[in-house]
């Protein structure tokens, strides 16, 4: 019974693993990504005093808004659910196994959670990048619309001990478009499924 526990212990750790290497990894991305704009800030710094028009926006106030965050939570949070649905499944089909019977109903298992795991993470993936497309398509109507020079995030995340603290990135000067953009967004998505209820 402990072997049996060790094993099926191990290897929920190599799965937990294998996403939070994933989530990690987009982290990282999306922390260059924002040292990347901070580089741009400080070497267009000079545009401000040109006179160019400066909006700032708040993306993770952006994204948070988006509605299909809610769908992206909401997938996350099912796809946990289901494998610990299915990890108890196993446990509970696992008792008294030996450990080749255990190995034999362990890859049957994985046989069968991969292809409703790639379908989660799929959707997931979806939404993400609708998204980013979203925010992107809108900060960039309300750009043109603005005549804005230079759009910036107003924060970046920075790792301070344990915690990841939000500093502005403007600390003076450049206008607040968040509003506007989440404004686009909404604006878009309601024109999207109006024009879906047309077609129906």
């Amino acid at each position: 019974m402990r072997l049996y526990m060790m094993i099926i212990y191990k290897n929920l750790r190599r799965k937990i693993m294998q996403v939070v290497e994933k989530k990690a990894v987009n982290k990282a991305v999306v922390i260059l990504l924002f040292t990347m704009v901070v580089f741009l800030f400080l070497s267009f710094q000079n545009i401000q005093a040109a006179g160019a028009k400066i909006g700032l926006v708040n993306l993770a106030q952006v994204m948070s808004s988006h509605p299909y965050t809610q769908n992206i939570n909401q997938l996350s949070v099912n796809l946990q659910e289901e494998l610990k649905k299915r990890q108890e499944e196993l446990n509970a089909q696992g008792k008294g196994l030996d450990e080749t019977e255990l190995k034999k109903l362990e890859d049957k298992f994985n046989k069968d959670w991969e292809p409703i795991k790639e379908k989660i993470l799929a959707e997931i993936k979806s939404y993400q990048a609708a998204r980013y497309s979203d925010i992107i398509e809108a900060i960039k109507v309300v750009g043109d619309k603005g005549e804005y020079d230079l759009m910036l995030n107003s924060e970046i995340k920075v790792p301070a001990g344990t915690d990841i603290l939000n500093y502005p990135i403007a600390l003076y000067g450049g206008e607040d478009i968040t509003q506007n953009v989440i404004a686009e967004i909404v604006r878009k998505l309601e024109e999207e499924q109006q024009e879906k209820n047309k077609t129906k």
